[in-house]
């Protein structure tokens, strides 16, 4: 007994130690992709001054509740991210690292959660591939290192879904009422929709098992939005009172109800745009998605053999997912939970790319079930195809990148960022030699030797290409603004951005700067000072030359620093 005793704790021990390697992997990976030059470039205008230049206002004025921006009251999002940044600030100093701090950091912990989820349900192998396939994805990533709100609000909405199935299937409320407080933080990061969604998706996923009742009693819902309700109604309450309810209707009304039923912010796209950027947003992994569901569409068709009405087609539903494996309740879980948010946001008139990220954790879930099943199956054809579609779509971005196809379009690329095409074929022949190289493993019958490398492989030259990309990009759009700024800063002048969209000018000029569009505008207020520094773009330098007394300080690229002096 007592050797069955040590063979058994052997056992645990060695899975507890793989689990932990297989994490270390994961986070080591990510945090390369993630972190790696991550305050090398300035702000992207507009969206990350949005929030980084808010959380320094936060710090300069010590107020902590009505967020500004240029110093005026902006009512948009609850401030948690802003709080988050203002608290980097504090141990990074105001920098462009500190401002994307905390939505890396979110990234992070959204991988691990990922991992330790699909480890727990279907393997650690099958946990390192889906975790590492967010590192690689270029939505997930690219957002993650934006100073937005975006990743925060995935990681909030997505770890309740993970802590609610979890804590359902352990019958563990720990982990439910971890789901309540991610709850109450998604709510400060961007309102209503933090909780709506995945309440929305809990209810239908026991819905559909027919144990509504049982979830009611496990989950206790009146002591969950107690829960929520500490967390999000002070901060609402004081600033509604506070703004004596212009915040009510410029956020709740405005930004959630208006966002969703009317273009906010020219932010109209067809209805087929977040289909499009979940699935493109998910490249490389997302080709692995069509298989899974085409494989299990016999699911399907057996609910749809079934006799009798409706009411009969959800017992015969409700029998089928019971019978199911903890691992393939979890992936019907990851199905509801993705469509749901697809067709959301799908829904909504206003648009913007990031929307979908609270799904791709499920989309990694999904993924590493379908390798999962092709480990065991040793099939060939279901690890390898995917990769080989893989290596055709990089030699297509091989051929664009150096300018092989569609020679038009790669001309007017090469116009607005000579140094990025280069950069596109060199890593689509890096990614497709490492394509071939997995395929060659699949072909010897390694296929986790061949995953394991192409998932790995992949997320060092995501990285290295990232670093090398990025400059490129932000050399493109934001030039020399930063440096023209804070030269301007350095003054007395009064500060005026003429006919642009910049709110990170103040966030470099440390200081509050005059939006002007129009020149009869500009005209009347110039009449109205001694002397003023003037950002522009330099196609406005025809018009503003002519105006007296007007002089260029500064020009590159595509921006120009003038002074303006009676």
């Amino acid at each position: 007994m007592a050797q069955e005793e040590n063979i058994v704790s052997d056992k645990s021990g060695g899975q507890t130690r793989l689990k932990l390697s297989g994490l270390i992997l994961v986070l080591l990976s990510s945090c390369f992709v993630l972190f790696t030059g991550l305050g090398q470039c300035p702000l992207f205008n507009p969206d990350e001054a949005l929030y980084a230049e808010p959380a320094r206002e936060m710090l300069v004025t010590g107020e902590y509740v009505t967020t500004l921006l240029n110093y005026v009251v902006r009512y948009t999002k609850p401030p948690l991210c802003i709080w988050a940044m203002a608290l980097s600030y504090k141990v990074f100093g105001v920098n462009e690292y500190a401002a994307r701090f905390f939505g890396v950091a979110c990234a992070l912990v959204l991988i691990a959660f990922t991992y330790l989820l699909i480890a727990r349900y279907v393997s650690v192998r099958a946990a390192v591939v889906g975790a590492l396939s967010l590192a690689v994805a270029p939505l997930f990533v690219l957002t993650a290192r934006e100073a937005i709100t975006d990743m925060p609000l995935a990681l909030f909405m997505a770890g309740s879904q993970m802590a609610f199935f979890h804590a359902f299937k352990s019958r563990r409320f720990s982990f439910a009422l971890a789901g309540y407080v991610l709850l109450g933080l998604a709510i400060m990061t961007k309102g209503p929709v933090g909780v709506v969604l995945p309440v929305a998706i809990l209810f239908v996923y026991h819905f559909l098992r027919g144990e509504l009742r049982a979830a009611w009693l496990f989950y206790r819902p009146l002591l969950g939005a107690l829960i929520v309700a500490l967390i999000a109604v002070p901060w609402f309450a004081v600033e509604i009172t506070v703004t004596k309810g212009e915040y009510f209707q410029e956020f709740i009304v405005r930004e959630n109800f208006q966002r969703f039923t009317a273009v906010v912010d020219n932010h109209k796209q067809p209805f087929w745009y977040h289909a499009a950027a979940m699935f493109g947003g998910y490249v490389p992994f997302a080709l692995y998605l069509p298989q899974f569901f085409w494989l299990r569409r016999h699911f399907l068709s057996r609910l749809l053999r079934s006799e009798g009405g409706p009411m009969a087609r959800l017992a015969a539903l409700r029998q089928m997912l019971l019978g199911q494996s903890p691992a393939e309740d979890l992936y019907f879980y990851c199905f509801l939970w993705a469509s749901a948010i697809l067709v959301f946001f799908s829904m909504s008139v206003s648009k913007l790319l990031p929307y979908t990220l609270p799904a791709f954790p499920a989309l990694a879930v999904t993924v590493a079930g379908e390798l999962e099943a092709a480990f065991v199956s040793a099939s060939f054809a279901r690890v390898c195809y995917p990769i080989l579609a893989m290596l055709f779509v990089y030699a297509g971005a091989g051929l664009v990148g150096n300018g092989s196809i569609a020679p038009a379009l790669m001309n007017k690329v090469r116009t607005q960022m000579p140094g990025l095409p280069p950069l596109i074929a060199s890593y689509a022949a890096m990614q497709g030699g490492v394509a071939f190289l997995a395929i060659v493993l699949g072909r010897l019958r390694k296929l986790v030797a061949a995953v394991t490398f192409f998932v790995v492989l992949s997320t060092a030259f995501f990285g290295v290409y990232l670093n090398l990309i990025l400059p490129v990009v932000s050399e493109r759009l934001e030039g020399q603004l930063p440096d023209f700024a804070r030269f301007a800063g350095q003054s007395d002048l009064p500060i005026i951005i003429f006919d642009m969209r910049k709110p990170g000018v103040p966030f470099y000029a440390l200081r509050k700067v005059e939006n002007i569009n129009g020149g009869d505008e500009l005209k009347q207020r110039l009449s109205q000072l001694p002397s003023a520094y003037i950002l522009t773009r330099v196609n406005k330098l025809d018009f503003l030359s002519a105006i007296q007394k007007t002089r260029i300080v500064s020009r590159k690229g595509d921006y120009a620093l003038l002074q303006y002096s009676k």
